[in-house]
């Protein structure tokens, strides 16, 4: 080293040390390393990190140890990015060292200093090597999350498929933070080995790990993973089928059954096609009624009215609260194709608040008729025998299941009276004023109060507006 590069260390300008720094970056000359070391402790972090580039580049083992105790004292830098961009150069620098490097930093990776065990796997993995990997995959299971991300990243470029059982396993920890980069290591894999443990994190509970889990499948890509992601955005909630619908559109794939090929078909706007394959096609239909793509509702309910099946009832009675006027108008129709079986999920939507909902439960309560309806809850209602207690006609039921199917039809018939009595027919009326109890006798029990269903309720509002009309 000359004597004006040994002024220029020791200059008070920070960019002069810098400069004198990097100029002494020449590979094999291991005599630059003690004069480099002292500016591993400088005040300004660009000096330091222009010494720990100039280490790498000398690339010499002896340096191995400055470089562990400079990140260290990064710590001490205040300026987090600063810190954060002289770990990245003892990283390269490490990897330019090569080998040599690799015994230390196994030792890093049990020091108590957290930042230099993520760096040191950082390093190890731009190495390489079987001693890395190995140490990759026990780091899954190091006490900070922080740690525990680097390695599974690390394991997944380093071993492939191979770190497969260890990010399986890594996807079963309680931090959702390590499961979602477990989850995204998988998707660097890409191996079909990842498929079933992936398919379990579709069911996480945390929404970023199931978006990770949707990620990685849609990388792998095999006809196993699509099939976890077809049977999983049957089933899923709103936000996890638009993340899954988005990503079966990302990649090509051949569909292998009647869902796939109708959830296939939905995802690209081909609703007729889909709706060919009949009731196969009803729960696909429905998974795609909650597509953000207005254009895919409005395709799917259409093709859900023409199949008619009641299945899809409160699926489609929902849309009455779409923000698209379309879609909402749509779903009316699609109810009064589906007609009187639909009577649940419809009048549920009769006591919404929001105006636009209640004109769409109205639309579809017009279209299929309110005698209609009427007819299809008095059905329900009238559940078991007719018998005579004294001089009072009653319905007897041997299970408590009919009997709360037979309220629940009570409490819709209700609601439906309330909203559209005026407008109901007066045969309709007369039914329900005519409506007998229903009452639960189960063998050995002695019914009580929340064993009958009183229909007095229902009988005066029926008889109440047959007077009103004159009848």
């Amino acid at each position: 080293m000359g004597l004006f590069t040994s002024f220029q260390l020791k200059s008070r300008d920070a960019d002069t040390r810098k400069r004198a720094a990097r100029s002494m970056g020449v590979r094999g000359r291991a005599s630059a390393i003690a004069s480099l070391e002292p500016l591993l402790d400088d005040p300004e972090w660009s000096v330091r990190q222009a010494a720990v580039e100039a280490l790498g580049v000398v690339a010499d083992a002896a340096a191995v140890p400055l470089l562990v105790a400079a990140v260290k004292q990064a710590d001490q830098v205040q300026d987090q990015a600063g810190a954060a961009a002289l770990r990245a150069s003892a990283v390269e620098a490490f990897g330019r060292i090569g080998a040599a490097s690799v015994g230390p930093l196994l030792e890093a990776l049990r020091d108590r200093h957290a930042k230099l065990r993520e760096t040191a796997i950082e390093a190890l993995g731009a190495i390489g090597g079987r001693d890395a990997e190995s140490a990759f995959a026990s780091m899954l299971a190091d006490d900070r999350s922080s740690v525990r991300q680097a390695a599974a990243a690390a394991l997944a470029r380093a071993a492939g498929p191979a770190a497969v059982p260890a990010l399986r396993t890594a996807l079963g920890h309680k931090d959702p933070v390590t499961r979602r980069c477990a989850a995204d290591a998988l998707a660097t894999v890409c191996h079909a080995t990842a498929v079933d443990a992936l398919r379990t994190a579709l069911g996480d509970r945390d929404r970023q790990v199931r978006d990770a889990a949707v990620h990685a499948l849609a990388a792998i890509g095999t006809p196993d993973a699509v099939s976890a992601l077809v049977a999983t955005f049957l089933a899923a909630d709103r936000e996890l089928k638009a993340a899954i619908s988005a990503a079966l559109k990302s990649f090509e794939w051949a569909p292998t059954d009647a869902s796939q090929r109708v959830v296939h078909a939905a995802l690209h706007g081909r609703f007729d096609e889909a709706a060919a394959e009949g009731a196969a096609a009803v729960d696909p239909l429905i998974a795609a009624l909650a597509d953000r793509d207005p254009s895919a509702r409005l395709g799917a309910v259409t093709s859900l009215g023409r199949l008619g099946d009641p299945r899809a009832s409160a699926a489609i009675a929902a849309l009455f609260k779409d923000s698209e006027a379309s879609v909402r108008e749509a779903a009316a129709d699609a109810l009064v194709a589906i007609g009187p079986a639909s009577s649940h999920a419809l009048v549920d939507t009769l006591s919404e608040r929001a105006a636009t909902v209640r004109m769409a439960a109205e639309r579809a309560l017009s279209g299929i008729g309110e005698g209609r309806v009427a007819a299809a809850l008095i059905a329900e209602v009238e559940v078991g025998q007719r018998t005579q207690h004294g001089a009072i006609d009653l319905r007897v039921v041997g299970s408590r299941t009919d009997l709360d199917a037979a309220r629940q039809a009570a409490d819709a018939l209700e609601s439906l009276l309330a909203h559209a009595r005026r407008k109901m027919p007066v045969d309709a009326l007369r039914h329900v004023a005519a409506l007998t109890d229903v009452i639960l006798l189960e063998p050995g029990e002695v019914p009580g109060r929340s064993d009958t269903l009183d229909a007095d309720a229902l009988r005066s509002v029926g008889k109440e507006e047959l007077r009103r009309r004159g009848v």
